[in-house]
């Protein structure tokens, strides 16, 4: 019996190899797709203009969802913003109801004047696409950055969608570093909409492996491209608490009741200072 499994395994084996090779060359030749019939709240990409110590960042994207997600209110809106008056950088995680393991994660800048401007690196799915996991470990999604106010990101993942959603403060071994972790991330996403298009990967090209690429070209080797965290992302604060990158010395649970938003947003709703009502954090 071994004998003739042995055999069948040899005689499939160079064709298994050839349509391996085959896939692996398809894939290696697929080019990221600058057009498409994108997803109404992936359709219109941010961009930034620099000039000195300021960057008008041009379609900072502020929807509205209402009464349930699929009820866009599109919207956007230009900015200038002041590179040297970054207050402070938080880092926002939305761990999934429906997936325990996954999250969600991007950044906000917070400015002295009271804007606040998020950053969310995304899968760019088309209309007829939904994301799955295993599809983004292949070239199925470009990468895409978007700009957006943080009532459209924050409300729509605590009010709408009811995840829990953490908003932490970001401890910077400089104060320019916020600066710099910026530009750098607005550079990428000019970047990625011009000369170096790429596509979204589960594992080396997620939300959460991005911003530690980012973190990284500030501080070589803070976080490492190989921790699992990085990968099953609803951990991801924990790699971010253990690196002493979140401003607070509570362990990981009490650093996740502090910085809760969920019943403020709630509380507060859609009001001009939302950002500045929800961080309501007691010491």
């Amino acid at each position: 019996m071994k004998f003739f499994r042995n055999k069948i395994v040899k005689k499939f084996l160079p064709t298994i190899g050839c349509l391996l090779l085959i896939f692996i060359v398809w894939q290696g030749l697929k080019r990221v797709p600058m057009e498409g019939d994108w997803q109404e709240q992936l359709g219109v990409i941010s961009s930034a203009e620099f000039n000195g110590d300021s960057v008008m960042v041009k379609n900072v994207r502020n929807f509205r969802y209402f009464p349930t997600e699929k009820d866009m209110h599109p919207a956007y809106y230009d900015k200038t913003y002041d590179l040297n008056q970054i207050k402070k950088v938080w880092y926002v995680t939305e761990p999934f109801n429906e997936n325990q393991s996954a999250a969600h994660t991007f950044v906000s800048f917070e400015f002295n004047n009271g804007d606040f401007l998020a950053i969310s690196i995304e899968a760019r799915k088309t209309k007829d696409q939904i994301y799955s996991i295993w599809k983004g470990m292949l070239r199925t999604y470009p990468l895409v950055y978007i700009a957006a106010d943080e009532r459209d990101v924050l409300l729509l993942r605590a009010n709408i969608r009811k995840d829990r959603v953490y908003v932490y403060p970001v401890k910077l071994e400089k104060p320019e570093n916020g600066r710099l972790i910026l530009v750098d991330m607005l550079t990428r996403m000019n970047e990625l909409v011009s000369t170096k298009p790429a596509w979204y990967n589960t594992l080396f090209a997620n939300c959460t492996s991005s911003i530690a690429k980012h973190v990284n070209k500030i501080t070589p080797g803070r976080i490492s491209i190989f921790s699992w965290q990085l990968w099953l992302t609803a951990s991801a604060d924990e790699l971010a608490l253990e690196h002493r990158l979140i401003d607070t010395d509570l362990p990981i649970e009490q650093a996740r009741e502090k910085y809760s938003v969920n019943e403020d947003s709630e509380r507060v709703g859609d009001i001009p200072n939302y950002s500045t009502q929800i961080r309501n954090f007691k010491d």
